[in-house]
């Protein structure tokens, strides 16, 4: 996965965002490049999802799995649940159930999530509450599910800014540092292009899994298979999968 274009912004808006694929697409037509992506994968910002679907009508939009993740986390900070989720198995479970309806068929989420508030009180029933109303409108499902999805994040555009930053070595750099770091970075993916056009692999080009990931991926696999052959049910389905949903990062 290799960077291709760089954008400097002092605002997060829907015109901002917008202008950006209209200069994009400006771009491909003056390239006579047909720039009709099948799929974007990306946070769940409120302008720029939007501006995508407003630029590319044709193009599927995918939020990204592991902040879909984090932001359930974050209510489960805000209600007064952090010390549950870490010191009680029940409440920790359902959370991670929770994060699991993401890998059902997108038309039994909604049972999904009723199988899980059943019984449901307190504050717990609050986050399910929130979850109802922020995730669980159909024409929402379809952005946070990743239902025989591989590529579920977009945690590797996370660590690209991550050794940029480090490469950078201060949190500001003058303008002519700045620009020098990205023809630089620039160059190196130009090599990395070319040297996967003449066939070799390159780290630049490729996603790293590690061999627990690869287990985890058959796991999914294997659970997913039975489930829609109807060999198990969809509670035992997400109870398996919770199991396989990210920790947080911060709480």
């Amino acid at each position: 996965l290799l960077p291709v274009v760089y954008r400097l912004t002092v605002r997060k808006d829907l015109p901002t965002y917008s202008r950006i694929f209209e200069v994009l697409h400006s771009k491909a037509e003056e390239l006579g490049v047909q720039l009709e992506p099948a799929k974007f994968v990306c946070d769940f910002e409120t302008a720029l999802i939007p501006a995508i679907q407003g630029n590319f009508p044709n193009t599927q939009v995918q939020g990204c799995f592991f902040h879909f993740c984090q932001a359930l986390l974050r209510q489960v900070g805000r209600l007064g649940l952090r010390n549950d989720y870490i010191n009680n198995q029940e409440v920790r479970k359902k959370v991670k159930m929770l994060m699991a309806l993401a890998f059902l068929p997108v038309h039994l989420a909604p049972a999904g999530f009723e199988i899980i508030n059943v019984g449901m009180s307190g504050q717990l029933e609050a986050l399910y509450q929130y979850f109802q109303q922020e995730w669980l409108p159909a024409t929402n499902i379809k952005l946070w599910n990743v239902h025989g999805v591989s590529v579920r994040t977009n945690n590797h555009l996370e660590g690209w800014h991550s050794r940029m930053n480090k490469r950078a070595r201060k949190h500001y750099l003058g303008f002519y540092q700045f620009f020098k770091l990205i023809l630089d970075e620039q160059g190196k993916t130009k090599t990395a292009v070319r040297q996967i056009d003449d066939g070799y692999t390159h780290g630049r080009g490729s996603v790293r899994r590690s061999a627990a990931y690869g287990v985890q991926q058959q796991r999914l696999a294997a659970l997913t298979f039975k489930l829609v052959h109807n060999e198990i049910t969809v509670e035992h389905f997400l109870s398996e999968i919770s199991y396989h949903t990210p920790e947080p990062l911060r709480l």
